[in-house]
């Protein structure tokens, strides 16, 4: 489903659920950076990056910082979907934002006096990043003529009103569109046109609104020479010079992001979607594009380069899809271009033993393939996933040589479900010489999910509280559910010798059948009670002898499709840090007081102050 601008949000999102929570993915999400050997500054520690188009240009002696804010953070985070309405809004660059690349032209919109979208985008005539060479389309539309005369795309819009509704939703001033080319360029929503010179308009956003930033291309190449409009960029204006300079990520971004020791990205590479069909190398999204974060996800490179920017360790899902040779490029390319003491963890797909996903009927049919005696009472999902992340594992550490000590090759499990991760790591089916067992190749963890997972009840909804003396009260009970069940994982793994992480967790409510639950939910996680579970929650985990936590997730506006963010804008409040939403100060005293505990996590815990904590 494509969005009218004018109607607000209009994307189809593909519903998943498990025991723990059940959850929205956005589709449609888009980056794009031209070329980048970049330097990026994070509270006050400059660290050299060097990313070559492809491979990488970095080399992997990229060192952390001295003295980074998240050298003893015990927490790690998972990002959110890119796209013009995400709330991370992590780039100085707002174009890569916009979902555009030559295989991917979604990110478009092709409209005329008459309509927004004429639904003629897959006839645009792109250039090998995804910029249009013409306004004429190519031959095939389904409308002659054609009925497009524009094409559009939207930047910061949608976005969520930070500080619970009350303040802005993005950022209002000046801010420099640049491009290469001739033609002309229109802007809407938000926008007006300041001042424009050849390749360089001034625009201002008086008051941020939902509407947000519409950029046209209404002419381009006038003269029929080749010299189309193309390379644009869309900055603050205060910004521009970090941009020029080649630096990618958003001042405030990697400030709400330092104290993390690690980074989780499945949503930005799209695991669950089209990311994790690819099987080619050649098929991958790549800096060039004009757009990241299309259905293909966000270049590798991209991914890299935030975790040097911040000294963190990087979280990388392989697609389930992907050939030995995919694997091993990417490994190669993580080596190459990941800072020389950080740490990747590397985990197969995500959630291949939940049925919602279309991961674990790929695992279950190649399994079955494999093994056709297996008998129906086989596991072929478990027992591939199992095989496929021990081969994984074994070419990751190959790619990485005398380096594989850094690498943690990670087997996904249900938390609720021991069954998944002893399949997974026994794989009786794979057998033969230097097969079975998974866990004898380079199995590093084993990650589960500890989510807080309660059942809402309509009464509560009649209380005078509206319900939240009642829901806090299940939460309780689901903390102390979720800690005896984490202690039960970390017995069942000790004949492994394995630790057990946390790849996604925290409280799950979401899915509210009426608009007085959902206002309940809302209402739950602005409480400051909310903190008090999240603090609970992780010193739970700490005690049962958890290691590193992926909270789950950055920055998310609330809906029905679930409150999932710590932030539920970048702009919201959280400095100083007791102005902050709970969940977000939990997680900074959290990260603050609670150094890492488990053997080879060291280093000086940085300057994880509240006045680090900038948000604007």
């Amino acid at each position: 489903m494509r969005e009218n601008p004018k109607l607000g949000h209009g994307e189809s999102h593909q519903l998943y659920e498990n025991p723990q929570r059940t959850t929205m993915m956005e589709p449609r999400r888009a980056v794009r950076l031209a070329t980048f050997c970049s330097q990026a500054a994070v509270g006050g520690a400059v660290i050299g990056v060097a990313l070559l188009l492809g491979l990488g240009c970095g080399s992997s002696n990229i060192a952390r910082a001295a003295s980074p804010a998240n050298a003893q953070s015990p927490l790690a985070m998972n990002l959110l979907n890119v796209n013009y309405y995400t709330e991370e809004q992590p780039f100085l660059d707002l174009f890569k934002t916009t979902g555009i690349s030559q295989s991917t032209p979604t990110g478009w919109w092709t409209g005329s006096v008459t309509a927004w979208d004429t639904g003629e985008e897959a006839y645009l005539q792109l250039d090998a990043g995804g910029y249009p060479t013409t306004l004429t389309a190519r031959s095939g539309d389904s409308h002659t003529p054609q009925l497009f005369d524009h094409v559009s795309v939207l930047l910061a819009r949608n976005l969520e009103k930070s500080d619970a509704g009350t303040g802005p939703a993005y950022r209002a001033g000046k801010y420099v569109v640049t491009y290469s080319g001739r033609g002309t360029l229109a802007y809407s929503g938000d926008a007006a046109l300041m001042s424009s010179s050849p390749g360089r308009d001034v625009i201002n956003v008086a008051t941020p609104s939902a509407a947000g930033i519409v950029l046209q291309i209404t002419a381009t190449d006038p003269k029929h020479t080749g010299n189309y409009i193309r390379n644009i960029q869309v900055v603050k204006a205060e910004e521009q010079d970090l941009l020029a300079a080649g630096k990618v990520f958003a001042p405030h971004f990697l400030t709400l992001m330092q104290n993390f020791r690690a980074l989780r990205f499945m949503q930005w590479l799209n695991m669950n979607s089209a990311g994790g069909d690819l099987a080619n190398w050649a098929n991958r999204p790549l800096p060039t594009d004009a757009g990241w974060g299309g259905p293909n996800g966000v270049p590798i490179e991209v991914a890299v380069e935030l975790c040097n920017a911040l000294a963190s360790d990087c979280w990388l899902n392989v697609p389930h899809q992907a050939t030995d040779e995919y694997i091993m490029h990417m490994a190669s390319l993580v080596h190459t271009s990941l800072g020389a003491t950080q740490r990747a963890y590397v985990e197969l797909s995500n959630e291949v033993w939940n049925q919602s996903f279309p991961q674990y009927a790929y695992a279950a049919a190649k399994g079955r393939a494999l093994w056709p005696g297996g008998g129906p009472a086989a596991n072929y999902n478990g027992n591939w996933y199992g095989m496929r992340t021990a081969q994984t594992c074994d070419l990751w550490k190959a790619a990485w040589g005398a380096d594989a000590s850094r690498l943690t090759c990670v087997m996904g499990a249900q938390a609720g479900n021991f069954n998944t991760a002893e399949t997974s790591l026994n794989c009786p089916l794979w057998s033969g010489a230097g097969h079975a067992p998974c866990s004898g190749h380079g199995i590093g963890a084993v990650a589960i999910s500890p989510y807080l997972f309660v059942t809402p009840q309509a009464s509560w909804n009649l209380a005078a509280d509206g319900g939240l003396s009642q829901l806090f009260a299940a939460i309780t009970e689901s903390l102390r559910d979720v800690s005896a069940g984490e202690a039960q994982y970390k017995a069942a793994l000790a004949r492994y010798n394995l630790p057990y992480l946390a790849y996604e967790g925290g409280q799950s409510l979401v899915g509210a059948a009426t608009p007085a639950m959902q206002k309940l939910f809302v209402a739950a996680n602005r409480d400051p009670r909310m903190q008090t579970v999240y603090a609970t929650l992780l010193n739970n985990w700490k005690t049962n002898g958890g290691q590193l936590f992926a909270i789950y997730a950055s920055i998310y506006a609330p809906s029905a499709y679930g409150e999932w963010g710590a932030l539920e804008s970048f702009m919201d409040t959280v400095t100083p840090l007791a102005n902050a939403p709970p969940k977000w100060r939990a997680l900074q005293s959290f990260i603050a007081s609670t150094p890492c505990w488990w053997t080879g996590c060291s280093g000086a815990l940085g300057s994880a102050s509240t006045a680090a904590h900038t948000g604007r």
